[in-house]
């Protein structure tokens, strides 16, 4: 299995548990695969790059706003378009002029962008429904270190799982523990201030 959009690498991992063979490499694979989707799900966003500037990508949305669009993460907007006419054409574009992004200091920090503002010649067709196009860099420039730290955590939490089938660990003379089916306590401190307050409309 090769991992692909993933928080952390194999090479982690095994330092992390102490693993120098390469036997469990699949299992290990398939273990941070999955954390980082967990990871995903639990921040409702995602922390990895879809597209490049040689070759942005198209995202659609219905606007909740005559001037503030909420989008998915973006660091790079290359065009933001408007389906005034409602026949999927998309032929009116905006100028670098026309529009604002926000937050202004995201990058600073080295978060993304997270919605467009109208502030030029025109406004978003509210409330046609897929009616706005933008196209870009998604996802973040560079993954947190916070992430990587909590889909590392997880992603050794997952390995070991496979040892406990039945969700108990331990033994019966030494005492038992019920797995939880949450994400790992530290996880979730970890990656709780990047959880989004609000979705998006597609």
């Amino acid at each position: 299995m090769a991992l692909t959009n993933c928080y952390t690498t194999l090479a982690e991992l095994k330092a992390a548990l102490g693993i120098e063979d390469s036997v469990d490499d699949t299992a290990l694979e398939g273990a941070i695969t999955a954390a980082s989707r967990m990871i995903d799900d639990y921040t409702e966003r995602f922390f990895y790059k879809d597209g490049t500037v040689g070759s942005p990508v198209y995202r659609y949305y219905t606007p909740q706003d005559l001037s503030v669009l909420m989008i998915d993460d973006i660091t790079t907007i290359s065009e933001v378009a408007i389906d005034a006419a409602f026949d999927q054409t998309y032929s009116t574009v905006f100028a670098t002029s026309d529009y604002l992004v926000e937050p202004v200091n995201a990058p600073r920090k080295g978060w993304p962008y997270t919605r467009i503002l109208a502030t030029g010649s025109y406004i978003y067709p509210y409330p046609l429904p897929q009616s706005v196009r933008v196209r870009g860099v998604w996802g973040w420039s560079a993954v947190p270190s916070e992430i990587s730290m909590a889909t590392l955590i997880q992603a050794s939490r997952l390995f070991a799982r496979r040892q406990s089938p039945f969700g108990i660990a331990g033994a019966p003379d030494l005492g038992v523990v019920r797995l939880s089916a949450r994400l790992d306590a530290d996880v979730e401190v970890l990656c709780k201030p990047f959880r989004r307050r609000k979705g998006v409309a597609y």
